[in-house]
């Protein structure tokens, strides 16, 4: 009987662990009337300290029901056994509350990612168009991607490119408070419509920047995923250095042995910030 009541506990707490869960989002704040895109945290707290400024997220992507997932947090739900966070990253933008301050998205604003340019593809020297293939980012929790919804966004090879918003921003972030967030999910389409049609491995690549309809709220400078999928050795260092970046900018997710030796690789760029392309 006591193992059972021990065992009932178990579940209970960590059902309660992955209900208050909410997966990876990238930190976001309002420095001087400017959004700035900063690091991307596999799951909550996502206010608890002002993370450093990142531009390249690099992250796989991992099937899941044949749609092949951006994938910045690989933890497996203990009750289901299941992934516990489909896809991502979303945004969390709460900090402003955190640190004491106003609140620096304003009350009814609206934050949007928008794609910048087509999906691209490393070739093993530069990144070209990916052809057929192409992204689909959609929001909310729903690990359905053909679930049909308006809030979605798809790659294009030609302008004007797609954005994807997320609701209005409340007065003092509503009942998430400083944890406020929104989460997206991010998957291939091979076939350019199917999200279980065939797609290429390699390393892909997405333009991106977060923009707000708050007056005087001026965009984020350009960000890039950088997206994984079983690519040929050193595709995906090759890859990430051919962008420009200085490595403090560059966060790898998941795993911490591909991030070590992320690392390593780039230990040779300059700690600068990169030149206009």
């Amino acid at each position: 009987m006591r193992v059972r009541l021990f065992l009932l506990s178990v579940c209970a707490a960590l059902s309660a662990t992955a209900a208050s869960a909410h997966g990876p989002q990238i930190q976001i704040t309002n420095d001087n009337n400017k959004i700035v895109t900063r690091a991307l945290h596999k799951d909550g707290d996502y206010s608890l300290a002002l993370t450093a400024p990142k531009s390249v997220y690099v992250m796989p992507v991992v099937a899941n029901s044949g749609v092949w997932y951006s994938k910045p947090n690989d933890a497996i739900d203990p009750i289901t056994l299941l992934p516990a966070f489909p896809s991502g990253p979303g945004l969390a933008y709460g900090y402003d509350l955190a640190d004491g301050g106003p609140q620096a998205f304003a009350a009814d604003s609206v934050l949007s990612v928008g794609l910048l340019d087509g999906l691209k593809i490393w070739n093993g020297s530069t990144f070209v168009d990916a052809g057929a293939t192409q992204l689909k980012a959609f929001r909310g929790s729903n690990a359905n991607v053909t679930t049909p919804d308006a809030n979605f966004a798809v790659t294009s090879d030609v302008g004007p490119f797609d954005s994807l918003s997320l609701a209005p921003v409340a007065a003092n972030h509503g009942s998430e408070g400083a944890e406020v967030h929104g989460s997206f999910r991010w998957a291939l389409l091979g076939d350019g419509a199917s999200p279980t049609s065939n797609n290429s491995d390699g390393v892909y690549l997405l333009k991106l920047q977060v923009s707000s309809t708050q007056v005087g709220l001026a965009p984020s400078d350009p960000y890039y995923f950088v997206l994984s999928k079983n690519p040929k050795p050193g595709y995906l260092t090759a890859a990430i250095n051919s962008l420009g970046f200085a490595s403090p900018l560059v966060q790898v997710v998941p795993e911490p042995a591909t991030a070590i030796l992320l690392a390593m690789a780039l230990a040779g760029l300059p700690f600068t910030r990169r030149t206009s392309r």
